[in-house]
């Protein structure tokens, strides 16, 4: 019988280890779930690719929830959707390393379903925020169109400068170039707190939770906006200064 440790000793290197464990919630809480989700698929025929695309549908779900949710329920159903995402996300990549089954095309597959993910999360919250008064609303009366116009904004700030990174390794053509922006295992404090508050894998998933469950959506959707804009111009930054 296939055991969760079992998956984490032929799945997880120690270089893999070393870059992964500093996204806190990510490693310590979705993985090791993410393991137990393997399980049955490894007693299928599904393949990597396929479980990237099946990811798909509760990011989808999840943001049509909470754009029509008006109940904490809903709205939790929501998150749970985007939640399910997170732990399908390491699934694809469970089962390519546990099985061999690697593909030249596996990173873009899963690549698209974290691209939509981090857009809808954000701009899902944004929506969510208009049609559900917060705390901050409430105080300062701002348009409700706001919300959703800084929910969208902030998925694209989130998207942007991975786009712009890997422009730059095609006309570069040297991924080696971008070494110092991806490696996650060189990470100094303040890019383990930036990293660890806008990883979409990460705490993202529990504010998220939070803001539902405390109606404070409109106080995640203002703050995430200032943040992945300041992490945006940083990494655009970092990005233009590689030689």
């Amino acid at each position: 019988m296939i055991t969760p440790k079992d998956i984490e000793n032929k799945t997880m290197s120690p270089e893999k280890r070393k870059s992964a464990k500093n996204d806190y919630f990510a490693f310590y809480i979705g993985r090791p779930l993410s393991y137990i989700l393997t399980i049955p698929f490894l007693y299928t025929n599904i393949s990597p690719n396929t479980v990237s695309l099946i990811s798909i549908i509760p990011i989808i779900v999840g943001f049509v929830l909470m754009c029509i949710g008006s109940t904490n329920t809903v709205l939790i159903v929501g998150w749970l959707m985007f939640f399910l995402w997170n732990l399908l996300d390491g699934v694809d990549g469970n089962i390519a390393r546990y099985k061999k089954q690697f593909s030249k095309m596996g990173s873009v597959y899963d690549a698209m379903s974290g691209y939509i993910a981090m857009v809808l999360s954000f701009f899902g919250w944004g929506v969510a925020a208009a049609h559900n008064s917060g705390l901050f609303q409430s105080i300062v009366q701002l348009p409700l169109d706001f919300y959703i116009i800084l929910g969208a904004l902030s998925g694209i700030f989130v998207i942007f400068p991975r786009f712009i990174m890997h422009k730059a390794i095609t006309t570069l053509g040297d991924q080696g170039s971008m070494k110092t922006v991806k490696d996650k295992s060189e990470y100094g404090f303040v890019k383990l707190v930036a990293l660890n508050l806008t990883s979409i894998a990460g705490f993202v998933q529990v504010l998220m939770l939070i803001a539902v469950i405390f109606n404070i959506m409109d106080l995640f959707t203002i703050g995430y906006f200032v943040l992945n804009f300041m992490v945006m111009v940083v990494s655009l930054k970092s990005i233009f200064n590689v030689k």
